[in-house]
């Protein structure tokens, strides 16, 4: 969502000076190689194949300690490949930082997509990139015309649908207070912001603790379901305080 909201303003919204941040490490590499290292991104994605052999093979790259001392491009176009030949493009580490989504087993996947790629790259010149948890980004805060859009790990609606595994170590219900009381402090600044989350009890009544913000509701579709009749639109929350 968060990239979908930058690439929206970017094309309508002028002198405006645009950030984004994650606290993946993985994610903000790749923008920065789109951004900066386009050519050999795609020179690098046109070598790869559509094979559960390769798929495997290129999988395994973070279980080796010479991982970190392969160039940024190879890391990007590396993630940008599991994406695209993974399970439902599902991204997933385990405790150990390793990604470990099966193989998606897809026909044709668009594996070097150059076209949206270079148009990409065009859009984040000039955007500030990094690596930070969002409570650092209140170091950004210039006064009242800032707006701030935050996509956590969602809550789980249920016991079966726990999932915060972005990172080795996963955003839970204390992470999920912290992120509250930031948007508090958000609106103290006179910041604007929108939050997105699951529509969890738990959520809802946690921010109509502050009569400041709106709570409102989406349908979102969802593609990843152990069982594909549960696969579809799913109500979700959109906090705001403007």
């Amino acid at each position: 969502r968060g990239r979908c909201l930058y690439f929206s303003l970017i094309c309508k919204v002028e002198d405006c000076e645009f950030f984004i941040s994650d606290s993946n490490e993985a994610l903000i590499e790749t923008y920065l190689t789109v951004r900066d290292e386009v050519d050999a991104l795609i020179g690098h994605l046109a070598t790869y194949k559509n094979t559960e052999k390769e798929y495997r093979e290129i999988r395994a790259w973070d279980r080796d300690a010479s991982f970190t001392d392969r160039s940024r491009t190879e890391r990007a176009s590396r993630l940008i490949y599991l994406n695209k030949t993974c399970f439902n493009g599902l991204y997933r580490v385990n405790a150990s930082g390793q990604f470990n989504v099966p193989f998606g087993n897809y026909k044709r996947p668009n594996i070097c997509d150059e076209a949206n790629l270079r148009a990409c790259s065009a859009a984040l010149q000039g955007t500030n990139i990094s690596v930070f948890d969002y409570q650092e980004a209140i170091c950004y805060l210039g006064g009242s015309g800032d707006f701030f859009y935050l996509d956590p790990p969602y809550e789980p609606i249920s016991a079966t649908s726990s999932f915060d595994s972005y990172t080795r170590t996963g955003f839970d219900e204390v992470d999920q207070v912290r992120l509250f009381k930031f948007c508090q402090q958000l609106a103290r600044k006179r910041a604007r912001f929108l939050l997105s989350n699951s529509s969890s009890l738990w959520l809802r009544h946690l921010y109509k603790k502050d009569p400041r913000f709106k709570i409102g509701t989406v349908k979102a579709n969802r593609a990843i379901n152990s069982n594909p009749n549960r696969r579809g639109p799913v109500q979700e929350i959109l906090v705001r305080n403007y």
